[in-house]
């Protein structure tokens, strides 16, 4: 409303009376020639509260009330009174925004004008001070009003995007598989939360800014790697989240989120949770382990970053010293990984940077007028030094100490090595053994059918009344000299059975139909092995481990599912015999190198 309007219609509010009856009606203080003050009542008010007021209000000159309130009457009740029934308009002190007359309600409220003195009250109308009653009163319930429509307005807005945020991290969760596998660093990363995620049986993790460790190798590192995860698809933000974690554009849509702010989960094309991890130790174990020598660049590249952290940290921890110039950091750095690629451990490199730093600090205590940072810079030019004078000479270790962070993905790096190094020495092996049992002749045989390995009319003859006492319920027991096969169940695990060769074949089959495949294996040609014909194919029924031992011998067919068998056959007798010590322990060499492979631990 503005000043005019409420000058309007203060006037439109006022009686039209006669100038007679109007100088009847007003009460003037001091005196109808000179006022200065006009007393207002409200209606209904008796002549006797009309008096009381009008002595509260009266004065012949500014400064000096005629009464005082004692004399009036009861304090109390005549301010009550006075509150009441009427108000004040003092004359000559004009609002600034409506031009009219200032309203005041008591006498502490003339004291407030700082005019009440015979010197400063204006005897002429004059515009001063701030806004009078009503305008206050107006522009409080204007803002009161303005303040509501905005909190309507920030209402609606943040539910219009809390609905676009809703939708939007649906539409994520409904993203496709990933296309392709992730860098080493990535891998990494992704396989760390995994194991967060199982050890603290959760299906989120972050958000990240919350996080007292680092995934990578440091928090800022950390963003960039879930950046690239989720661009990849391997992984999709996950609630609770606020809209304030997300980017907005100018007509409400989601742009994004803040990457530190929301936790994360794995992408759900990925399968359930439990699906979901064993997807991705399977897909990216198998990746980091071919890819080791960049899993050991990744190694030192890390153990490089915390030694740089270990040197900063003493000579600001210890000595008290400023920390690496910024110039000198990456010579730092690559000062620690080029000594960790020729050979040096993290913990020697720990025990030259203490000993860098203390020399350098001593250097710096017996000379005058260094710089700040020069005793740092210092520290730095020893440790390159003190790596090559001890190239041959033999080093203590030193631990790192607590204050000094690890990244997560170093313990996994790590894992993964040692996996990979046991794989090669167990592969070793098992080549061995296995070109000392394919260096047994053998002679070229065909096998077909092999429902019971039997010859002619015997076989018909067996299989039909195999399905005839199959038909009635009846088991037949197995009969026939005891061999000895290995099996390899879906869980994985490697036994050693003794038992005649229809109990091998009814333990393999009985996972189908209960029959049996002969598979040829090319190589050794002297082991053999039964899968069950007809399994319904399922995740309880998959055999990775069995798959893999296959492919270890050169049969790249499968899947296959159910228990898997292995036995051995002789010239020219194509029937299932006893595994030799050399076959069996070439058995085990396999099973582990697969196991491994496949992702499971004992």
């Amino acid at each position: 409303m503005g000043k005019r309007q409420r000058r309007r219609n203060r006037q439109q509010k006022q009686p039209k009376t006669t100038a007679k009856q109007q100088s009847q009606l007003r009460h003037l203080i001091p005196s109808a020639g000179h006022p200065l003050l006009e007393v207002v009542f409200k209606s209904d008010v008796s002549d006797e509260h009309k008096a009381m007021c009008l002595d509260y209000w009266s004065f012949t000159q500014p400064g000096t009330w005629s009464y005082k309130v004692a004399e009036i009457g009861a304090t109390t009740a005549v301010l009550r009174t006075v509150k009441a029934s009427c108000h004040a308009d003092l004359l000559t002190i004009i609002c600034p925004d409506c031009a009219g007359p200032k309203r005041i309600h008591s006498r502490s409220d003339m004291v407030a004008t700082r005019k009440w003195a015979p010197d400063v009250f204006p005897s002429e109308g004059t515009v001063t001070g701030g806004s009078c009653h009503d305008c206050r009163t107006a522009a409080a319930e204007h803002a009161a009003q303005e303040a509501q429509r905005v909190a309507e307005e920030q209402r609606q807005q943040n539910q219009a995007r809390a609905d676009a945020a809703s939708s939007w991290l649906k539409e994520q969760a409904g993203r496709d598989f990933p296309s392709g596998y992730p860098s080493v660093v990535d891998a990494l990363t992704l396989v760390s939360m995994v194991d967060i995620m199982q050890r603290r049986d959760t299906e989120t993790i972050g958000p990240l800014q919350n996080l007292d460790y680092s995934l990578a190798a440091s928090a800022e590192a950390d963003v960039e790697v879930f950046r690239s995860l989720y661009q990849e698809r391997w992984i999709c933000p996950s609630l609770p989240a606020t809209t304030g974690d997300f980017a907005f554009d100018d007509d409400g849509t989601v742009r994004g989120v803040y990457i530190k702010q929301i936790p994360w989960r794995l992408a759900p094309a990925l399968g359930s949770k439990t699906a979901a991890r064993r997807e991705i130790k399977s897909l990216l174990g198998r990746m980091l382990i071919s890819r080791a020598d960049e899993v050991r660049d990744q190694v030192h590249n890390l153990q490089a970053g915390m030694a740089v952290a270990y040197l900063d940290g003493l000579l600001i921890r210890t000595y008290q010293e400023e920390p690496i110039p910024e110039h000198r950091l990456p010579d730092a750095y690559e000062t620690f990984l080029g000594a960790l690629r020729e050979g040096f451990t993290l913990g020697q490199l720990i025990a030259i940077a203490w000993s860098a730093a203390a020399a350098a600090v001593a250097w710096g205590q017996r000379t005058p007028g260094l710089k700040p940072g020069n005793v740092a810079a210092a520290a730095v030019t020893n440790v390159g030094r003190r790596i090559g004078f001890l190239h041959d000479r033999r080093i203590e270790e030193y631990d790192l100490p607590n204050w000094v962070a690890r990244p997560a993905t170093l313990g996994t790096a790590r894992r993964f090595l040692e996996q990979h190094d046991a794989e090669i020495e167990t592969l070793t092996r098992f080549l061995a053994l296995k070109q000392r049992t394919e260096a047994r002749p053998l002679e070229t045989a065909e096998f077909d059918g092999d429902m019971a390995d039997l010859q002619g009319e015997e076989t018909d003859h067996n299989r039909w009344s195999f399905l005839d006492e199959l038909k009635v319920g009846h088991k037949q027991e197995p009969s026939g000299p005891a061999i000895t096969y290995a099996l390899v169940t879906p869980e994985g695990e490697l036994e050693f059975h003794t038992t005649p060769v229809d109990g091998m074949r009814d333990k393999v089959g009985s996972a189908g139909a209960g029959v049996v495949d002969r598979i040829c294996l090319p190589s050794p040609s002297t082991v053999h092995a039964y899968v069950a014909d007809l399994v319904t194919a399922s995740s309880e029924t998959s055999n990775p481990v069995a798959d893999e031992m296959l492919r270890l011998l050169d049969c790249h067919d499968g899947p296959f599912y159910g228990p898997i068998s292995f036995f051995a056959i002789s010239t020219p007798a194509p029937q299932p015999q006893s595994l030799d010590e050399d076959q069996r322990e070439m058995l085990r060499a396999a099973h582990e190198v697969a196991r491994g492979r496949a992702g499971l631990q004992r």
